[in-house]
């Protein structure tokens, strides 16, 4: 007995050395990855142009002008915004939706290096990442402003929960979900710094790899079920809607990897990818679009022959007060799947426009889904319901983009994205 308890203490002793040296190499290795991205900003702060502190300078204005808004909400409350006891859910949720799927969509970008190892798309691998984190930070801040509390949002996972309730999966994952994609971003900035240790690009390419099920699994399709499970709506309440967030998630995240490049090559005159590349990109976003167009047909479909009172009702709606909603949906899906069927649908014009339109069209979704599936009446009695967004919700939202927009260009400029320069020749994106 006095032999194995020795061996055991022995062991553990052994245990204990081999953990606090890995915590040091690890320690040590943050340490020296935090100096070079120090060196790295610096430098790249003696190239930035006037222009570029102009531009973000007026996007940080728009910022605090919102902040205004955002404080009046806090002290008079939620009645500056057109929410209402009828329809609770307004801008802020169909936003929160709209990002969520985008930073779920973008991982798109890492599966097709990592799993398909099509290198041709590894300068757009970390803008993906970066993405990623600022499309879920835009979710989560959409969601803060229509609780109405920031504390109270914090608080949700943890101390305000109902085991029994969606809530607490959904809000959980997004923690999860930015985690998994800070440490991708860690990864990828290491390597992109000229990291040659094997284990990096191994946890690289299989945090890339991990992140496209659990984003459309976990994250997004859990977030239908949110949606799902609530008997009382009619648009809601399908086994389809899951699969369909899913799906609209990888056509939200496709469109924007197609325009970041494009944007990015007319302003900066850089080039990150090749034309076949972004042809690629029109494909997939091709084929996103199909199986959306499939999924809203069907939601029609069902709609229209159960003949339930409510489903009648939004369809009259859509034909009706938001028929402008509904032709931006529907239609601008087929009609950017149809220029994507043509080869010179996936030139730059033709996919700025495409990848325009499908964003337009997948904002008009979530419009639909949130706030016109509120606007069927629950009771025979129950007048017409009416919502607009306010003034002070708009500019929030504005300002919320701005924010988006300020730190992507901030961290895409001052750390190292693996961008390939090319020269430019005939078959230039620009």
């Amino acid at each position: 007995m006095k032999e194995t308890v020795q061996a055991l203490t022995k062991r553990s002793k052994a245990l204990y050395g081999s953990f606090s040296e890995n915590a040091k190499e690890t320690i040590q290795a943050l340490k020296e990855t935090l100096r070079a991205l120090s060196a790295y900003s610096r430098a790249r702060a003696q190239e930035i142009s006037t222009s570029f502190y102009v531009v973000n300078g007026i996007l940080l204005i728009i910022i605090v002008w919102a902040g205004y808004y955002w404080l009046r909400m806090l002290t008079v409350g939620a009645g500056i915004s057109g929410s209402s006891d009828a329809v609770p859910w307004g801008l802020f949720i169909v936003s929160f939706v709209f990002f969520v799927g985008a930073s779920a969509g973008a991982t798109i970008i890492g599966l097709m290096i990592y799993a398909f190892n099509r290198n041709d798309y590894k300068p757009l691998g970390t803008r993906a990442i970066v993405v990623g984190i600022l499309c879920l930070m835009a979710a989560v801040l959409n969601l803060t402003m229509d609780v109405g509390a920031p504390l109270r949002t914090l608080l949700i996972p943890w101390f305000l929960r109902n085991m029994s309730s969606m809530l607490i999966y959904t809000t959980t994952t997004y923690f999860l979900f930015g985690s998994l994609l800070a440490a991708e971003l860690y990864f990828a900035l290491k390597i992109a710094l000229g990291s040659k240790d094997e284990r990096d690009k191994k946890i690289a390419r299989w945090l890339a790899i991990f992140a496209v099920p659990f984003a459309l699994i976990i994250l997004v399709a859990t977030e239908g079920v949110l949606f799902a499970v609530v008997k009382a709506r009619e648009l809601w309440h399908t086994t389809l809607l899951p699969p369909h967030f899913a799906v609209s998630a990888l056509v939200t995240g496709t469109s924007i990897m197609i325009l970041l490049p494009i944007l990015t090559a007319k302003v900066v005159k850089r080039e990150i990818v090749g034309l076949g590349t972004l042809d690629h990109l029109g494909k997939l976003l091709a084929y996103f679009i199909a199986i959306t167009i499939f999924m809203d047909f069907f939601d029609l479909f069902v709609l229209k022959y159960s003949e339930e009172p409510e489903g009648l009702e939004i369809l009259h709606l859509l034909t009706g007060r938001f028929s402008v909603l509904f032709v931006l949906n529907a239609g601008g899906l087929l009609a950017a799947l149809i220029i994507l069927m043509s080869k010179k649908g996936r030139t730059v014009r033709g996919l700025t426009i495409v990848a325009t339109v499908a964003l337009v069209a997948v904002m008009a979704y979530r419009y639909i889904l949130i706030v016109v599936a509120q606007m069927a009446p629950l009771y025979p009695w129950q007048p017409e319901i009416y919502y607009y967004p306010t003034f002070p919700e708009v500019t929030i939202e504005v300002a919320i983009i701005a924010l988006v927009v300020l730190l992507y260009t901030m961290l895409t400029t001052f750390l190292p994205m693996e961008e390939t320069v090319r020269k430019r020749s005939s078959t230039s994106i620009t």
